[in-house]
């Protein structure tokens, strides 16, 4: 027997409140991204200027339905429009505003129809991260990649399987009280704050503020819901159930003990004593897993159950990946940087085992932290001991670098755009572990890694 359908167009014209006579046909897929429709799939032809009141650095100057003959042409089983499209044969399903009235509106029913537990979560640092390891739960669906903002999480709600064992969704910000009205329309029954660390200081205004952002994601919460957090952070808006994780508190790392890259933990969990492996081993995943446990523990599941699978959860690209290149072994954390994560780098370096060699960080601008920015970036130096090699970029970056001693200093350069690979290959020796760390616009989007590691190939 087949399975069932994730929608039919008529449930969808249903849930949006469109009126007139659609198939049952099956929509197993919905996008917004006319480059990824496939046959079967639900194209959300959304405006390139946001429209709700939020935010994105990614607007377009044009919009989605100027793409839809393209997504019919790739297999689109029906779209949401603002207006008739000319042209297109597909059923047409037209709504004001395509993405409060259509995303939104078919997420909201997405969420009505599942009846099993869902966990928000967010933080400052390691939310996608926590949440591979939370999605590693047997039957579990979760938010695919980074798929956390205004358009990712209805997303993640429309496609996720209705008949999962588990919905995991992933929120974030741009703006101030994002969270919450992303809570408010998943509706989780478990929420997660990962932690709460100095990032988007520039948006929010101080660490309270921060706080307060995160911790709105307990607005979506029904009143038997469970609030997670780390040791050491309060919630006063929240007077339902808190479990906690790190520290002293009931979730909590018993020992660890290193298996080469490895770490076999012991934990307690709600009393209960759990054991279980990471590879690799960090500081950083460590809690990240313990905010896994707690946050499955919360939801009335079966914790041995996901730290039966923790040791299999790999680190996503960008995130940690590692490679050799050249004989020197290249950590791809260019994702993202902020101080939390900045910090959780180089600690995980300087516990990294190195056979011959030195550790070396390339280190590039933390951004959106406000006027605090430069105290931020000088503070990166009380991590750096143990570290045997620093190279600086970015304009921030300079106020790390003017505090580094000679012998560990490699090198300060301003603009990313222009920073030569073959230059930095040529720095680094057979043996070296290397790894390259700032906000995304410094390494990520302009593909550094990738171009450092074919220059360490080349190089003599």
């Amino acid at each position: 027997m087949s399975a069932a359908p994730l929608w039919t167009i008529a449930e969808v014209a249903r849930a949006l409140g469109v009126s007139g006579t659609f198939p049952e046909a099956s929509i197993d897929f919905v996008t917004q991204d006319s480059r990824l429709v496939k046959p079967g799939s639900l194209f959300v032809a959304l405006s390139g200027t946001p429209s709700g009141g939020f935010v994105s650095s990614f607007a377009s100057a044009r919009d989605g339905w100027e793409f839809a003959a393209n997504a019919e042409k790739a297999g689109a089983a029906a779209m949401i429009v603002p207006h008739r499209i000319d042209g297109v044969s597909v059923p047409q399903l037209v709504v004001k505003d395509t993405l409060l009235d259509g995303l939104w509106a078919l997420g909201r029913a997405a969420r009505a129809r599942f009846k099993g537990p869902v966990i928000g979560l967010t933080g400052s640092a390691g939310k996608t991260s926590t949440k591979e390891f939370i999605a590693a739960y047997p039957g579990a669906y979760a938010s695919p990649s980074s798929f956390n903002n205004f358009w990712g999480v209805p997303l993640t709600l429309c496609n996720a399987n209705p008949a999962a064992a588990l919905w995991v969704v992933e929120m974030g910000m741009n703006q101030a009280g994002e969270i919450a009205r992303l809570s408010d329309l998943t509706r989780p029954t478990v929420a997660l704050v990962v932690n709460v660390q100095p990032v988007h200081l520039e948006k929010l205004g101080s660490l309270d503020a921060i706080r307060q952002e995160k911790v709105s994601i307990a607005r979506g919460l029904p009143s038997d819901g469970v609030l997670v957090l780390p040791a050491g952070i309060d919630a006063p808006e929240w007077r339902g159930k808190i479990i906690r994780f790190g520290g002293a508190s009931e979730v909590r790392e018993l020992k660890h003990s290193a298996r080469g890259e490895s770490w076999d933990v012991s934990a307690e969990v709600g009393g209960r004593q759990i054991a279980f492996g990471l590879t690799p081993g960090a500081p950083h995943r460590l809690q990240n897993a313990l905010a896994a446990l707690a946050a499955v523990h919360a939801a009335g599941l079966d914790e041995t159950a996901l730290a039966a699978e923790l040791d299999d959860v790999g680190i996503m690209t960008g995130r940690g990946v590692e490679q050799t290149a050249g004989g020197t072994v290249l950590i791809d954390d260019s994702f993202n940087g902020n101080p939390a994560s900045m910090a959780a780098a180089l600690d995980s370096l300087k516990a990294r085992p190195v056979k011959s060699g030195r550790r070396i960080a390339i280190l590039g601008d933390m951004l959106e932290l406000g006027v605090e920015a430069p105290a931020y970036h000088e503070g990166l130096a009380e991590h750096l001991a143990g570290i045997d090699g620093v190279y600086c970029v970015g304009a921030l970056m300079r106020h790390l670098y003017r505090l580094l001693p000679a012998g560990q200093a490699l090198g300060w350069h301003e603009d990313p755009a222009t920073l030569e690979p073959r230059h930095i290959a040529g720095l680094l020796r057979e043996g070296d572990v290397v790894v390259v760390k700032g906000s995304k616009k410094m390494f990520w989007v302009n593909k550094f890694v990738p171009r450092l590691a074919a220059a360490l190939q080349t190089r003599a």
